[in-house]
């Protein structure tokens, strides 16, 4: 058994400048607005105890608004049918969409690497920091050691899967000309 690509075409109104913006700014919502929505969860969890008011019914339905606002924004971009066109589960591109989809995962690839290259190097001096106190040389009030479990783990692997398939939207949606009346 083969599985076969779609060949999802786009519609003349998807390149419109309405649309397009449309999609850049629930794209930007998603991308930003999932860590954001994330941390914020973690704090409240986090100083709920210290704070009463955290746990009130403004609270959390304000959280849940948040968290619906976000989700539902990455459900439109990933539903979009600029998402489906250059996901890489199609067939039949132009020239040019295989120029847009090649430029937006190359974008994607870069920004990733960047992150990834930060964050290396943001863990390794904490290591260090860590290793410099261990010994002794360096003297500074100890708290606790900063561990990855696996809520944190899970948290991550949302983000980063979130942010792996909405950066080439995301490059295309800002990049991309719109079409006008008359194209």
């Amino acid at each position: 058994m083969s599985l076969k690509k779609p060949n999802i075409e786009l519609r003349e109104h998807e390149l419109s400048a309405a649309h397009l913006a449309r999609l850049k700014w629930c794209t930007t919502l998603a991308i930003i607005g999932l860590p954001v929505m994330i941390q914020i969860l973690g704090a409240v969890m986090l100083f709920s105890s210290q704070y009463p008011a955290l746990k009130s019914a403004p609270a959390v339905i304000l959280c849940g608004v948040g968290f619906a606002a976000v989700i539902a924004a990455g459900l439109y971009a990933i539903s979009n049918r600029v998402f489906l066109r250059f996901s890489g589960a199609n067939k039949g591109l132009k020239e040019w969409e295989e120029r847009v989809q090649s430029d937006a995962f190359a974008f994607s690839y870069r920004m990733i690497a960047r992150g990834v290259l930060i964050a290396f190097i943001g863990v390794s001096a904490l290591g260090i920091w860590q290793l410099m106190q261990s010994l002794g040389w360096v003297s500074a009030a100890r708290g606790p050691s900063i561990v990855l479990r696996s809520e944190g783990l899970a948290a991550l692997t949302v983000t980063l899967t979130y942010l792996v398939l909405l950066l080439p939207t995301l490059y295309i949606a800002w990049t991309l000309s719109p079409l006008e009346a008359e194209d």
